[in-house]
């Protein structure tokens, strides 16, 4: 069997081929299906993929880097051996990544920003979902929709403060619309996650000059009255195999990428809902109905408040819900899922390798 490389981040849930067991990550439910296809396609034709701790680069046929160009712009390899890049995380939280000088060392890049590809040095790569783990759809009755709840955000990632400008982050998008509904719906209402950071509760833009002159019982009453907003929402967490399950208790989930603005850039939120038979609120790909027909989910853009948004769903009955959920239905059992699952995605990074090893 020839070697090949994937390079991940260094953390305890990545490296060890830790990627490749679908064990949850961090307490979230794995995002890596797609790695785990892509190395049984490799390992079939007598390639074995594995990390950078196991099998070192250098010793490697080609290297596939996840999110990561900075080890690769001062490290050395072996002649006519393929460097590539997969982008699956945007610009908002990775900027590095994004610059042509950090790029210019990869001999092919793989990205959800179908802007830039080119079918020669750029390819497209879809966020993989891994459709084969969801349970078999089941619509919503009447008397299911009575009895659910209005409305759920499942998140592990606020941001309380506003995000600096241009960064196209989503994560205070997220956070006002669980205030709002804190403040003026709380027992419509319910919020999931592992926790909030007390120490993100404590701070603010040029909070760390104002801790010289500032006592710390004013960062510690500030914690504790933002604390409020969450708790009177907050639920606890959710075991990484228990959100459709979980999910499936309300009408509507908040579904907020956690950066907006960037074409392609579709993860999970707006799938995990589908699988639960839940109507998404979804903010994040601003061509998301170029790949899932608009009848699926309630676009944010379209509310000019969290008023108006709240009237609508307040006031929508069965008949209208219904045929938002046969939307979802007939997109999941049609072709449309196709293109972002992750035996189409492992294929198409597969046969590139294979193609330029020949």
């Amino acid at each position: 069997m020839r070697k090949a490389t994937l390079f991940v981040r260094e953390h305890p849930c990545l490296i060890g081929d830790a990627i490749f067991s679908g064990a949850p990550m961090e307490g979230m439910k794995s995002d890596a299906f797609m790695f785990i296809e892509l190395r049984r396609l490799l390992d079939g034709q007598g390639i074995a993929l594995a990390t950078q701790d196991i099998h070192a680069p250098e010793e490697s046929v080609f290297v596939l880097s996840v999110d990561n160009t900075l080890p690769f712009q001062n490290m050395s390899r072996p002649a006519g051996q393929p460097w590539y890049l997969l982008l699956s995380e945007p610009a908002t939280y990775h900027p590095h990544n994004y610059r042509p000088e950090n790029q210019r060392v990869f001999d092919r890049i793989f990205t959800y920003d179908y802007t830039l590809v080119d079918n020669k040095r750029y390819f497209l790569y879809r966020f993989a979902i891994d459709f084969e783990s969801y349970p078999p759809f089941q619509p919503v009755s009447a008397e299911e929709f009575e009895r659910r709840k209005l409305c759920s955000v499942v998140a592990a990632s606020f941001g309380i403060s506003p995000p600096r400008a241009g960064s196209g982050s989503l994560l205070h998008e997220r956070y006002k619309v669980l205030k709002w509904f804190s403040d003026h719906h709380p027992t419509e209402f319910d919020f999931f996650s592992r926790g909030v950071d007390s120490r993100e509760l404590e701070t603010f833009p040029g909070a760390g000059l104002l801790r010289r002159v500032l006592p710390d019982a004013f960062f510690t009453w500030l914690g504790r009255y933002r604390k409020r907003v969450f708790d009177r929402v907050y639920r606890g967490p959710i075991p990484p195999d228990d959100k459709i399950r979980r999910l499936r208790d309300y009408r509507f989930s908040i579904a907020y990428e956690n950066t907006g603005n960037v074409p392609g850039y579709l993860t999970e939120k707006i799938f995990d809902c589908f699988a639960a038979a839940v109507v998404p609120i979804y903010l994040g790909d601003p061509e998301v109905g170029k790949t899932i027909p608009p009848a699926c989910f309630i676009d944010r853009r379209n509310f000019a408040s969290h008023e108006a948004l709240y009237a609508h769903i307040r006031q929508m009955r069965y008949a209208q819900y219904i045929l938002h959920i046969q939307a979802i239905e007939a997109y999941l059992t049609g072709a449309g899922p196709t293109q972002l699952t992750s035996a189409a995605n492992a294929q198409t990074i597969s046969q590139i390798a294979l193609n330029d090893l020949v």
